[in-house]
């Protein structure tokens, strides 16, 4: 694959194309480079507070410990 950005001056653009790409279907894709940042940006979501309202917030104050609680029952050794 070969990939390269270029600033055109002009409305013609040269391309070589490399000798193992002769006879192959080779594809062309232009567009400005503006266009696919502004498209990552929009692609990126967060799932942070989606589920917020199904929680029970009498038990938020127990999320807190809930691993280190769950360590200790886990490994909890019997005297």
């Amino acid at each position: 694959m070969i990939r390269e950005i270029i600033k055109p001056t002009d409305k013609n653009v040269n391309i070589q194309i490399p000798d193992e790409y002769i006879n192959r279907e080779i594809e062309f894709i232009m567009f400005p480079i503006s266009e696919i940042s502004t498209q990552k940006k929009k692609d990126k979501k967060s799932l942070k507070g989606s589920f917020s309202k199904y929680a029970d917030s009498a038990k938020r104050v127990l999320e807190n410990k809930a691993w280190q609680m769950h360590v200790v029952e886990k490994f909890k050794l019997d005297d």
